[in-house]
């Protein structure tokens, strides 16, 4: 399949949408590291970035080959 520019444009989309609703998650984890919980904020902070990572590659990867592997 060809590249499409709108499916471009919609992958860019939801990979920020993704990208701020984990931020705020983010955020959040943070506040927990602050109130003294170290160990699971860091943790979180650490899986929400995962997840910024893991969803941008993967529909980075869609947009350009055209297949959505879910």
């Amino acid at each position: 399949m060809a590249f499409d520019p709108k499916n471009a444009i919609d992958a860019a989309k939801d990979i920020a949408t993704h990208a701020v609703e984990k931020a705020a998650d983010i955020v959040e984890d943070a506040g927990h590291i602050l109130k003294g919980n170290v160990a699971e904020g860091a943790s979180a902070i650490v899986e929400d970035a995962t997840s910024i990572a893991t969803h941008a590659v993967g529909k980075a990867k869609e947009a350009f080959t055209g297949k959505d592997e879910a």
